[in-house]
């Protein structure tokens, strides 16, 4: 049977506070948790106004003190903005405070369109490592892989060294990462298939034909990642679903902002740029998104997840009015139940 979690980006409403976005995560995290929901991940962004989460190890120290059940993750930790070593005594520490109920998920982007903003996150060095040397890096500091003999690093010990890293994930949205996350024995959770649903389908593919056991007995584990909105009917999940479309079209048009209110977003104008970028996205065919009322979002779900092959449906549900996520988490739960 398909699981089903969340991914909160922790969306911003005008005239709300960060202090009030936490705490909103904590509400939706403990909603979930009741339930049944197994997994809930939060997501690293900067500079970004509609989105609000920008430290996650700290978010998901915050959440899983606050739960009792719920697996509580990183969803992801951009890597190249972090050191390896750092990333591993967080969540080794983490693993230390709530055994068996953190994951790491790793992902290789900056989580910013603002190039100042990614300028400053980058550590300096004249000689960066690469992606997959990071990786590499971060694997061996916990306890999941070696460097190579003779690496100037080989001496680092992560501490805590008597508690293994919990489990990793790889981020991704191209058949490369898959094959990445594949060959090293990770989780693979890909969170693209907005941009390309049948790219999707085929990298999750790809990850299981290519898997490599890290270790006897691990097994390939599959995680899509889609915008899920569930309404009481088809036209008030449209409705929900407005203010996320148009903030993500407003910030392809550089005019970043907060979400609106339902009413305000249905009767909004967008300025030329805002119409080209929206017509633009890969979202404005409404291809890969699953808004409806019920009826509608089960039939959806259940074209994905037979196409995709998917272990884990990772949902994201990005509503102006958090009652109302909550709502369609709990509308979701019903439809899988």
């Amino acid at each position: 049977m398909t699981r089903f979690s969340v991914l909160d980006q922790g969306p911003r409403r005008a005239g709300v506070s960060s202090g009030e976005l936490l705490g909103e995560a904590v509400r939706l995290a403990r909603h979930v948790e009741d339930l049944g929901f197994d997994r809930y991940w939060v997501a690293e962004h900067h500079a970004q106004a509609a989105v609000g989460i920008s430290a996650p190890e700290i978010v998901v120290a915050h959440l899983a003190a606050r739960t009792t059940r719920l697996r509580i993750g990183a969803g992801g930790m951009l890597l190249p903005n972090h050191a390896p070593l750092h990333v591993a005594e967080q969540f080794r520490t983490l693993e230390a405070l709530h055994p068996g109920r953190i994951d790491l998920g790793i992902g290789r982007s900056s989580g910013t369109g603002h190039p100042p903003t990614a300028a400053a996150l980058r550590r300096s060095s004249p000689a960066p490592e690469t992606f997959a040397g990071q990786l590499a890096q971060l694997l061996a500091f916990g306890g999941r892989g070696a460097l190579p003999a003779g690496h100037e690093l080989g001496s680092v010990r992560a501490v805590p060294d008597d508690i293994p890293l919990p489990e990793v994930f790889l981020l991704g949205g191209s058949p490369s990462s898959a094959s990445a996350a594949a060959r090293l024995g990770l989780g693979y959770a890909y969170l693209a298939a907005y941009q390309d649903p049948a790219g999707a389908f085929a990298a999750l593919r790809r990850y299981r034909e290519e898997f490599v056991p890290a270790h006897g007995g691990s097994r390939p584990w599959a995680v899509l990642t889609l915008t899920v909105v569930v309404g009481r009917d088809d036209a008030h999940a449209e409705a929900l679903a407005t203010p996320w479309r148009l903030a993500l079209a407003r910030h392809a048009a550089g005019n970043s902002s907060p979400l609106l209110p339902v009413e305000e977003a249905l009767a909004y104008r967008p300025t030329p740029a805002e119409r080209a970028a929206q017509d633009a996205l890969p979202l404005s065919d409404l291809r890969s998104e699953v808004v409806g009322g019920p009826g509608t979002v089960a039939a959806k779900l259940k074209s994905f997840v037979a196409a995709s092959g998917a272990d884990e449906v990772m949902v994201v549900a990005n509503t102006y009015d958090p009652a109302d996520r909550r709502e369609s988490y709990t509308r979701l739960a019903e439809l899988t139940a």
